[in-house]
């Protein structure tokens, strides 16, 4: 029984066994308010009937918010004695999941 959830843009699959769920950051979220889930996309119940869309309730807490390891951006052109480095590192947002049924 799992289902495929639409949120912020990107795509999330929750089954029963998903207890935290690494999101995209959520602006606007503090640490212990509750998150809504917009679309719900595929579900398959527990018999493997699968659905489009369909009804699901799922009910989730925002944990915190963090950022994740730097990622090195590095250019070069052979030859040229061009050189650049860059760094990126993205936020994230961690939801735990209170309630998973459909």
């Amino acid at each position: 029984m799992f289902a495929i959830i639409e949120l912020n843009g990107e795509q999330y699959r929750i089954d029963d066994s998903t207890k935290q769920l690494r999101v995209a950051y959520i602006d606007g979220a503090e640490a212990g308010s509750s998150v809504a889930f917009g679309n719900v996309l595929l579900t398959e119940a527990a018999g493997g009937a699968v659905a489009l869309g369909g009804k699901v309730k799922i009910s989730a807490t925002v944990a915190s918010h963090g950022r994740d390891a730097k990622i090195i951006v590095f250019k070069k052109n052979r030859r040229k004695g061009y050189r650049k480095l860059n760094g990126h590192r993205q936020n994230f947002t961690t939801l735990d999941i209170k309630e998973f049924s459909i």
